[in-house]
């Protein structure tokens, strides 16, 4: 029985520049018990379609044609006040930030039971015996009902959330991102709940989301959208084996699969088409590497190519032999996009001076020479040791001072890096991975000396970073950058693109305004911005999240250092964009010898983009060793977690079953013995009492286990697959 049907659905929005029609004839079914996802890049129109399913676009939005029947009733014809009681009981979202979604001054316990009270007609009583049930249902403490929001995780409060859509039995439960900005371990606990809630209560799922393999993993249907429309419908299963659109094959190709690593991502070049503006033929074309002439004239409508299977591609009939030609990456790199061009008036190739009227605050240093760190003689590849750490460690001190006296809080030690050990050689990249809160970015900002270390000794190029100030740490500066983990707030608003990479040249001794815009220029064409002068006078609020994200790497290398930090460069990007940046971050890292650290809980990523993959929890580094080892043989059971947790975007591969005990431990806890073995399941007595050795095998990998060389009758990989048998 279908519950939902959407038929010809239009949305537009009035902006300032003209109409925008975020959603353009879509029409979906969503049968009783099925489980949809909805995939496709930032700004497709999938969160649109949700806010007009249940009617709660932002006043610059409205339906201009079109019918959504849930249970036989067109919910557009509905008066306001019968809306709003269809929502919570018939159809439950949950929303985007929804970790946000929480008030902060209210006990999350009270926030429930209003919401039963109020939408669903329960006395104080019966209510409080609900909430209960609906913690439970999700997995949560009921006793956690009297705590703030602040008191939760990020995994209790996105099942909190979860159970107020469930309160009230809906019939639809709309999630839109669920586990975006989740680490790893905790999104496949949320997934794990949801496919729980699938088969206990039979429920109808609209999951709206960018990442396929979230899809694949909780789903037994897929809609593709793309520039407001549907391009591709149909079962999971048929649609990971054999994509029927060019651009779920991108999609598709585009996302690291832990199971079967790609030598080479996909990266869907250019961007969608402005929908103030749509094309006239098909809105892919511009981006795919099949198109014809006939596909930028002919208006491809969705039709069906199979058993329940539609897609929308003159090309349908060819996808047999497509699929094979689009495993080569090389195929997607070769299509031509057109560029955004220069303001109306304005030559992109004007000079400096007349580009801008602006000027730098304070003066330009001397032109730098040569210092202390040049590293004379030494190649990319090179076996001396480019930065070394020796037992570093460090301790923030919280609480305490006079408002801690007040508040009767003690002061307390946060042990964030404790003791760890590592060298990195020029040209070779090393990941960092571990759940938040495992020391990862303190680790990162230490190694760029933007944090000093409590205990032990950094050495970049054999010089201590202990010791650097003046103008040592100023050449220091300039050979070792930071890419931070946020690109929507890396760069200042106010100023244009010229202006932020331009900075860095001032700062270190740039005299000349032609050698940096020279300097500029090149690096922006490094990173794929072409034409980089279509790009100098821009602002960041004028660019999208990928774009964004390549000026900071662009910043980052703009004075051609020798070591980077990569703090999640992609973790807020789309799939495809994604692609594009970690394959410019690896070419760039090999055509200039960087030594890099990427920082991540993804595995799938470090493994396509590192070298070494070292493990860390709770401050410490319990694995290193090179990727491919730790990946497809881990020895530590934190790792086999950490691996068993990435989802894979294929429905044929399910996840095992976590291993692992759930809550991390509080990093101003100390520990005699493991700092795992509170939720490791195979720990012994000696865990709890005795440090673990550092073990080094025959590849060079370190493990820190009491059981390490005891995991043979352990689940293993199987076949390098990345999952546990």
């Amino acid at each position: 029985m279908t519950i939902l049907s959407i038929r010809n659905l239009k949305v537009d929005y009035a902006t300032q520049d003209g109409t925008a029609r975020a959603v353009d004839g879509v029409s979906l079914d969503v049968a009783a018990g099925q489980q949809l996802g909805l995939i496709g890049e930032s700004g497709c129109g999938k969160t649109t379609l949700l806010k007009a399913i249940v009617q709660v676009l932002p006043r610059n939005g409205r339906v201009v044609a079109g019918e959504i029947n849930f249970k036989g009733t067109d919910l557009l014809r509905l008066p306001p006040a019968d809306m709003r009681q269809l929502r919570w009981r018939e159809i439950a979202t949950i929303p985007q930030a929804s970790m946000d979604s929480l008030n902060p001054v209210e006990r999350v316990g009270s926030q429930l039971t209003k919401l039963l009270a109020v939408r669903g007609g329960y006395d104080r009583r019966a209510a409080k015996r609900r909430a209960v049930d609906l913690f439970d249902l999700v997995g949560l403490d009921s006793g956690r009902l009297s705590h703030y929001p602040h008191e939760f995780s990020g995994g209790m409060k996105q099942r909190a959330v979860i159970a107020m859509a469930l309160a009230l039995e809906p019939s639809l439960l709309i999630a839109d991102e669920p586990v975006t900005a989740l680490d790893v371990i905790v999104q496949h606990q949320i997934l794990e709940v949801l496919r729980r809630l699938e088969e206990e209560l039979k429920l109808t799922v609209m999951l709206i989301t960018h990442d396929i393999s979230v899809v694949a993993q909780v789903c037994d249907s897929v809609a593709v959208m793309y520039a407001g429309r549907i391009v591709e419908q149909a079962a999971a299963a048929p649609f990971f084996a054999s994509p029927a659109h060019p651009y779920s094959l991108g999609l598709q190709q585009a996302f690291p699969n832990l199971a079967r690593p790609r030598e080479q991502l996909v990266s869907i070049e250019g961007y969608p088409p402005d929908l103030r503006e749509p094309p006239t033929g098909c809105r892919f074309a511009e981006r795919c590497p099949f198109v014809l002439d006939a596909c930028h004239i002919d208006d491809p409508q969705l039709q069906q190519v199979g058993a329940d299977r539609y897609a929308a591609c003159l090309r349908s009939g060819e996808m047999d032999m497509l699929r094979q030609q689009a495993e080569d990456p090389a195929l997607w790199q070769q299509v031509e996009v057109a560029q955004d061009s220069a303001p109306a008036g304005q030559s992109p190739a004007l000079s400096p001076t007349e580009r801008r009227g602006e000027s730098f605050i304070g003066s330009a240093t001397e032109n730098i020479s040569p210092s202390l760190f040049m590293g004379e003689g030494f190649g990319v590849g090179d076996e001396r040791p480019l930065l070394e750490l020796r037992d570093v460690s460090k301790r923030f001190k919280v609480g305490g001072g006079l408002a801690g006296l007040l508040r009767g809080d003690e002061e307390q030690t946060v042990y964030a890096v404790n003791n760890i050990s590592f060298s990195l050689r020029r040209g070779e990249s090393l990941g960092l991975a571990g759940e938040s809160g495992c020391g990862k970015s303190t680790t990162g900002k230490l190694l760029v000396k933007l944090l000093d270390a409590s205990d032990g000794e950094i050495d970049f190029d054999g010089a201590g970073l202990t010791a650097l100030d003046g103008e040592d740490l100023l050449r220091f500066r300039r050979r070792a950058q930071l890419m931070f983990q946020n690109p929507f707030e890396a760069l200042n608003p106010r100023f244009t693109l010229y202006r932020s990479l331009t900075e860095p040249l001032v700062i270190h001794g740039w005299k000349d305004e032609n050698e940096r815009l020279e300097r500029v220029v090149e690096t922006l064409e490094r990173v794929n911005l072409r034409p980089a002068e279509v790009f100098l006078d821009k602002y960041p609020h004028q660019l999208s999240g990928g774009q964004l994200q390549r000026v900071v790497l662009a910043r980052a290398l703009v004075l051609q250092p020798d070591f980077l930090v990569a703090d999640e460069p992609v973790s807020m990007l789309d799939v495809s964009v994604r692609a594009g940046i970690l394959n410019t971050t690896r070419r760039l890292a090999s055509e200039l010898g960087l030594a890099t650290v990427y920082i991540s809980h993804d595995l799938s990523l470090l493994q396509y983009t590192c070298d070494r993959i070292a493990i860390m929890y709770l401050g410490e580094i319990v694995e290193i060793g090179p990727s491919q080892q730790v990946i497809n043989n881990p020895q530590h059971p934190y790792t086999q977690a950490l691996i068993a947790a990435v989802p894979v975007p294929d429905p044929t591969i399910e996840n095992p079953p976590l291993r692992i005990r759930e809550g991390v431990p509080r990093p101003t806890e100390r520990f005699i013995g493991c700092s795992f073995a509170q939720r490791c399941p195979e720990a012994m007595e000696a865990c709890l009492a005795v440090r673990p050795p550092q073990v080094r095998d025959a590849e060079g990998r370190i493990t820190q286990c009491h059981l390490y060389g005891e995991h043979s009758a352990s689940p293993k990989l199987n076949g390098g697959s990345g999952m546990l048998a």
